[in-house]
């Protein structure tokens, strides 16, 4: 698909984002920005080890972007739906 003369995937759309999961952590970073680990599990309500899992596998797939403050790993959106969502009624 294109918009705007540009190539995009949808990242509601990819296989990966069928997970619960990874859809509660790319809408909490969406909406709230860049995010902790710690913040993320906090907020989420998934024990840390399934949160970093899930960050790990949305990471490698190109939806996140990370860089580490001594020891805390901060996560932000890479890959954002350039239609708003609005395919999946969002």
């Amino acid at each position: 698909m294109t918009k705007a003369g540009f190539s995009f995937c949808c990242p509601l759309a990819m296989p990966q984002m069928e997970d619960p999961s990874r859809r509660k952590i790319y809408e909490y970073l969406s909406q709230e920005g860049e995010k902790t680990v710690a913040e993320i599990t906090g907020k989420i309500k998934l024990r840390q080890p399934t949160v970093s899992y899930h960050l790990k596998v949305m990471k490698k797939e190109g939806l996140l972007a990370s860089r580490k403050v001594g020891r805390a790993v901060f996560y932000r959106i890479q890959m954002v739906c350039l239609e708003g969502g609005s395919c999946f009624g969002g």
